[in-house]
C-alpha cells in the first residue's frame, strides 16, 4: 500500500525566521534596526548567516540604487 502526502515541497533551513532586534542610533543619526544574534543559542550558525545574508542583500540593494545596475556583472563588454 502506498501512502501519499500532501505537503508543501522546500527546503526548511530557507524558511525566514524572525531575528531578536532592537532600534538603535547608527552614526549618521538615524534609527535603524539592529539584528541581534544570541551565542549561546542552539541556532547560533543559522542566526549568523541569516544575519549575514540579510546584511548582503541590503548591501547589494544599495548598490543597486547608487549605480543604477547590480553589482557590475552588467558591463562584461
Amino acid at each position: 500500500m502506498i501512502k501519499i502526502v500532501e505537503k508543501p515541497i522546500g527546503r526548511v533551513s530557507k524558511t525566514r525566521r524572525k531575528l531578536d532586534s532592537r532600534q538603535v542610533v547608527s552614526a549618521q543619526g538615524k534609527r535603524v534596526k539592529a539584528g541581534l544574534v544570541n551565542p549561546e543559542s542552539a541556532s547560533f550558525s543559522e542566526d549568523l548567516l541569516e544575519s549575514f545574508a540579510r546584511s548582503v542583500a541590503r548591501a547589494r540593494r544599495e548598490n543597486k540604487l547608487m549605480t543604477g545596475h547590480g553589482n557590475g556583472d552588467d558591463d562584461k563588454g
